[in-house]
């Protein structure tokens, strides 16, 4: 049938556009093209971006976020669909409605009778991990506010996905979140009133707050001096936050909350997998991530 979904959730002409988003990176290219790729795939392919983004042209770091995005988004969605084979799934950016505003899902499954059944967003913060991680956290709860109060029933999960270390010029400081968002962010925490967590801005408004990766591997090329900075500490206090934060068990939880988020953290060097970030046992890594979403998925939609 013509337009219909692939294996991974992409359709002929998106898997032909993938060819013409080639960005000289060998293992960004190949998750490009890569029907089912794996989650190592992504690793060495996001890992491949960060060391060599400085040596990117303009327009080819865009592309090898977009190219990252979308094979990530196959990767999820090829592993959620092994557990559930009956899910449709979409993957790649989608327009889905939302109660507020119109929102963007990464991986999403529709039903005639039900609408939108799931919605993930995806947020990388591979460069500036210091001025974005607060920004990208508080993204993905807007996002199940805004999923939530449309469609109570859908499965909505969130990704963020950070390296070990960032570059940053020598001589600038990294960003702390300020005590206004201190106190938002622990408020959306601990306080159960969907109505005490604000949906955020558009998408307008989304990419204006989104660091410009483009902008800061160009920063980081013309800079006279590079440092690397160890990101563990922030990764830290966000898998705490995380951590405190029950998930969202039933369609009657209050909207703010998630079904699921998965945390990856990698090195870029060996690109692995950090082996105790989150902890083995935490709901935050990728498999405890995707077996959640799958079976939460099972239970309203069986």
């Amino acid at each position: 049938m013509a337009g219909a979904l692939g294996p991974s959730g992409s359709r002929p002409t998106e898997r032909k556009n993938r060819l013409d988003t080639l960005t000289g990176l060998a293992l960004v290219d190949a998750l490009s093209v890569t029907e089912a790729p794996s989650l190592q795939d992504y690793i060495d392919a996001v890992s491949e971006y960060v060391l060599n983004v400085k040596n990117l042209r303009r327009g080819e770091a865009k592309k090898a976020q977009i190219a990252l995005g979308h094979g990530l988004a196959r990767v999820l969605a090829t592993e959620l669909a092994v557990k559930t084979p009956r899910m449709t799934l979409h993957s790649g950016e989608r327009t889905v409605a939302g109660a507020l505003r119109p929102a963007r899902a990464d991986v999403s499954e529709s039903h005639e009778l039900d609408g939108l059944r799931l919605a993930v967003e995806i947020k990388p913060v591979n460069l500036a991990v210091g001025r974005a991680l607060w920004n990208r956290f508080g993204d993905i709860r807007a996002f199940a506010v805004n999923i939530h109060l449309k469609f109570p029933f859908a499965v909505v999960g969130g990704v963020l996905v950070i390296p070990t270390w960032e570059e940053a010029k020598q001589g600038t400081r990294r960003a702390s979140p300020s005590v206004a968002e201190e106190t938002s962010l622990q408020s959306t925490d601990l306080d159960e009133s969907p109505g005490a967590f604000s949906a955020g801005g558009d998408e307008a408004d989304d990419a204006e707050d989104d660091v410009d990766e483009e902008d800061e591997a160009e920063a980081l090329a013309a800079a006279e001096a590079v440092a690397r900075k160890p990101t563990i500490d922030l990764i830290t206090r966000l898998i705490r936050r995380l951590e405190r934060t029950r998930p969202r068990e039933t369609e009657a939880d209050p909207a703010h909350l998630l079904e699921a988020v998965g945390v990856i953290i990698y090195d870029p060097d060996t690109a692995s997998i950090h082996p105790s970030l989150p902890p083995p046992e935490s709901h935050l890594r990728w498999d405890k991530f995707v077996s959640i979403m799958a079976e939460l998925y099972d239970l309203r939609f069986d």
